[in-house]
């Protein structure tokens, strides 16, 4: 079956699937002196994306090709994966030999860095649980929009979204790690993402690098009232890197200089 490819499009049909229901998936890549960042990682969500949507995957180097094409001779950039089912007529059903179509484009990085030290506060929003759909980067964020739209006057940096048992998920558009440290040692946990949430590859590349030094992380439920429990925190996605948490609502945080050497490379100047 073939795919249909587009490198910095300026429109889509109106037809296409994922404009009129999000029916598609999407990735976020930092490009960096020309060479888009943990690419390997963003394919392989991709890839378990189409499986679970039931899209048919485009080989790894016509994606990599493409973004190539793409950056041409920029050296920082943002690219942004849009992989649509396909075009459809009117209503939800589709052909069964619909083509899908990648879109690959390129946008400006924000030309200010990011801020170090954050602050959280909670979005009034509830995220709802869809095991199915959780950790893949589907098309249809409603769920973050509203999160976001749910803090009203709230003047924090970053917003930190629950579900319906009280279980901190994630940021709007950040995974989030607690830590506790005790005799120099650092026990990191950061929240089940089983039933919502995106699985964030700044996340998955971080808890590897940590199982690789020894340093104790775990994944699990991660309830709202228990944050005073621990030391510290720090928020990350593949755009912005770390960056650590100040205080949670009237909650505040140590911050420790060693851990920002441990983790200096996810640092982004």
């Amino acid at each position: 079956m073939k795919t249909h490819i587009f490198i910095n499009p300026k429109s889509i049909p109106v037809n296409d699937r994922a404009f009129n229901y999000g029916d598609g998936l999407f990735e976020t890549i930092l490009v960096n002196n020309g060479e888009p960042l943990f690419l390997p990682e963003h394919l392989t969500r991709l890839q378990l994306g189409c499986k679970k949507l039931k899209i048919i995957f485009p080989t790894k180097r016509l994606i990599e090709q493409s973004i190539k094409r793409s950056i041409g001779k920029t050296k920082k950039c943002i690219i942004k994966i849009v992989y649509s089912r396909g075009l459809s007529e009117h209503g939800y059903n589709y052909n069964n030999n619909i083509e899908p179509r990648l879109y690959i484009i390129k946008k400006k990085t924000n030309q200010t860095r990011a801020p170090l030290f954050v602050s959280l506060g909670y979005s009034k929003y509830s995220l709802c649980n869809n095991s199915y759909l959780s950790k893949i980067k589907h098309l249809n964020r409603l769920e973050q929009i509203l999160g976001l739209t749910f803090v009203g006057k709230n003047k924090n940096d970053n917003h930190i979204v629950v579900d319906k048992d009280k279980n901190i998920i994630e940021c709007i558009s950040s995974n989030i790690f607690l830590y506790l440290k005790q005799k120099d040692q650092y026990n990191f946990v950061t929240p089940n993402l089983s039933n919502a949430g995106v699985d964030g590859i700044m996340k998955k590349v971080i808890m590897k690098y940590m199982k690789r030094k020894k340093i104790k992380i775990t994944e699990r439920d991660l309830q709202q009232k228990d944050i005073y429990k621990y030391t510290g925190a720090f928020i990350c996605n593949s755009i912005t890197g770390i960056q650590f948490v100040k205080k949670i609502e009237n909650h505040r945080f140590d911050h420790s200089i060693e851990l920002e050497s441990i983790l200096g490379k996810f640092i982004y100047e």
